[in-house]
């Protein structure tokens, strides 16, 4: 039992680490590449639904936090398709504030991501 107790320790760690590289990729993202920033300048909305439309990416709540921020739920999404549409996001002017990423079936997460609408 102990022993596949630190084998799963092993696994999560390596996964929590995986995450944190990725999530330090998308930090790394240079505020000169939001090329349609101008477009969702004005709108958190907008700039999660077009995004999650162009990634298929299918929300399943959302709650507004203030003008230019947002809560989104997301359940069983493939991690590399919530990975790319957060580029994606970063990319064209968002930014994570919170994240919570939790793995729910093989290959599926589920995630509940904070959103910041970068102001200029």
């Amino acid at each position: 039992m102990i022993s596949w107790l630190n084998n799963q320790n092993k696994i999560l760690e390596k996964e929590n680490q995986n995450i944190i590289s990725r999530l330090n990729y998308i930090e790394s993202i240079p505020v000169s590449v939001a090329s349609n920033r101008n477009f969702y300048s004005n709108n958190i909305s907008i700039l999660v639904n077009s995004t999650s439309k162009d990634k298929n990416i299918q929300i399943d709540r959302t709650q507004p936090l203030s003008e230019d921020s947002m809560i989104v739920w997301v359940n069983e999404v493939n991690f590399i398709d919530l990975f790319n549409w957060m580029v994606s996001m970063g990319e064209q002017g968002g930014q994570i504030e919170k994240m919570n990423i939790r793995k729910s079936k093989k290959d599926k997460v589920n995630a509940q991501i904070s959103i910041l609408l970068k102001t200029n």
